[in-house]
């Protein structure tokens, strides 16, 4: 029984948490797709506990985000075999050690009575999703509660809690039929407290669906509705960029732009990340050109572009520009938290890595700017993978944005499966500040999601295509606007004491 135990977590675990994401969206299997890992964690000795559950997570990321290798391999010129080993190099140390701790504090709280493991290891679950996105480069791809997002009344609770929460409960389900399980199985003295755990985490999930049903019926306090649209060009300029690219992708978007403008009279049309492949600030022809497309139904422009630092040496920022229907630059962002390797290489020190792995161009990090002023209210910019870091958007707010846009870059990977994955990381963001999010990609889906996370329209991923819709602006702030990640900070403190008293406490027979 305890080798069929064991295999049963190396196997089924990571397959049914990969098809637990998108694309599939088969949500339900979240919840309990840990059981057979959680299981046999309580029948192998430590070390092999360990070694257990770098086999089961290695795997199970892979299955969450196995665009990345291929991706790597693309962006680098490399093989796909380097892409493999960049992609273990990057769990190794984003994730192992946060998955490897909550495999010891998990065995540890384990050793107590059951009624209460399930809620410890949710609170072990968020420590360890909140340090790795918080320590070090910060990985936020594939956090548990992500997978939930279809289930709209569940993941309302986001707005107190933030993603950790929905995290937090689909961890402590797993836990609770987990410890069902080994009781019945392996030690019975230990099955009424196992299913008192499951009790109080079944009370937890219906709390948790009362409280978003009745936020799902709330009237939110807003300004009068904005027209706004989105152009989606779905043109890759590969991998790295070259002078020869200067400029082109203009014609395109402006013809897309014109389009939308006909037809549904926007007060303001949004561009992508990357979309104009110039320096928009030292091109005045390009600037007179926005204009005269823009002028005529008095349309803001809010466009990604690099921008071109002239302090001493050039420095370059990956950038949004918000233009007024004259085509004048009014304002702008620029890019705080780059993505690495990519955006700017953290090794740029070791000669062979630079030379092998270093992009043509370079990103510095912008400095906190305020939001952008546009017609349809204060904008909170977060271009590309900043989108995917609560703490980000959430200083948004707090500065002032009464909407969010999202201007991001899907076609250097050319996967659905990435796009998918961080098209509802904006949604979980739409829910955690209540701000309505206008997500501009290159390929797609572009979209714009109310406070709620519903999506009102999107376009098909890898088309080229307009999207419009209403924005309404709204000044108020949500709890989890207000304190943050004390939730998730909470539950480490509680998992890590709850282990710690465990150890030093004998076992319960």
């Amino acid at each position: 029984m305890r080798a069929v135990a064991v295999i049963l977590a190396l196997v089924a675990t990571p397959v049914l948490h990969g098809l637990s994401f998108p694309p599939t969206r088969l949500a339900p299997l979240a919840w309990f797709a840990f059981v057979p890992w959680f299981v046999a964690l309580r029948l192998v000795g430590l070390r092999a506990a360990l070694a257990l559950s770098a086999v089961v997570t290695l795997a199970g990321t892979y299955l969450v985000a196995r665009w990345l290798p291929a991706g790597v391999a693309t962006y680098y010129g490399q093989s796909f075999a380097l892409g493999v080993g960049l992609f273990v190099a990057a769990w190794t140390v984003t994730m192992s050690p946060w998955l490897l701790a909550f495999t010891a504090c998990y065995r540890a709280a384990a050793r107590r009575a059951a009624a209460t493991l399930p809620l410890i290891v949710g609170a072990g679950w968020v420590g360890a999703e909140l340090a790795r996105v918080r320590i070090g480069l910060g990985n936020p791809f594939g956090l548990l509660g992500y997978s939930q997002v279809a289930m709209t009344p569940l993941v309302q609770i986001a707005d107190v809690t933030g993603v950790y929460g929905v995290s937090f409960l689909v961890a402590a389900v797993n836990a609770a039929l987990a410890e069902v399980c080994y009781a019945r199985g392996w030690e019975r003295a230990r099955l009424g407290g196992a299913y008192r755990g499951l009790a109080v985490v079944a009370g937890a999930v219906a709390v948790a669906l009362v409280y978003g049903t009745v936020r799902l019926h709330a009237t939110l306090p807003a300004h009068p509705p904005t027209t706004v649209a989105v152009a989606q060009g779905n043109l890759d300029l590969g991998s790295q960029w070259q002078q020869e690219f200067y400029g082109v992708n203009l014609e395109e978007y402006m013809r897309l732009t014109l389009d939308v403008v006909r037809r549904e009279r926007p007060a303001l049309v949004f561009w992508p990340e990357s979309a104009m492949t110039f320096f928009v600030e030292d091109e005045p022809l390009y600037r007179t050109a926005l204009g005269r497309l823009l002028a005529p139904g008095g349309v803001e422009l809010v466009a990604g572009g690099p921008r071109k630092d002239g302090a001493g040496a050039e420095r370059y920022h990956n950038s949004a520009f918000l233009l007024s229907p004259d085509g004048r630059i009014t304002a702008r962002y620029d890019k705080e938290r780059l993505l690495p390797f990519a955006e700017y290489f953290p090794l740029d020190s070791v000669e062979l890595l630079r030379r092998e792995f270093g992009r043509v161009r370079t990103f510095v990090p912008g400095v906190p700017t305020p939001p952008l002023p546009t017609v349809a209210g204060p904008a909170g910019i977060v271009i590309c993978n900043e989108a995917m870091f609560p703490e980000l958007v959430r200083a948004r707010v707090r500065d002032g944005a009464a909407y969010l846009v999202n201007l991001t870059n899907d076609s250097w990977l050319g996967d659905t499966q990435f796009s998918a994955q961080a098209f509802d990381m904006a949604r979980l963001r739409a829910i955690e500040e209540r701000r309505y999010v206008v997500r501009a990609s290159t390929s797609g889906p572009s979209a714009i999601i109310d406070p709620f996370g519903r999506v009102l329209a999107e376009t098909r991923p890898s088309s080229r295509a307009t999207v419009s819709g209403t924005v309404r602006a709204i000044d108020a702030e949500t709890p989890y606007a207000r304190v943050g990640d004390a939730f998730a900070f909470g539950c480490a403190v509680v998992a890590v004491a709850a282990a710690a008293l465990s150890r030093s406490r004998p076992a319960r027979r």
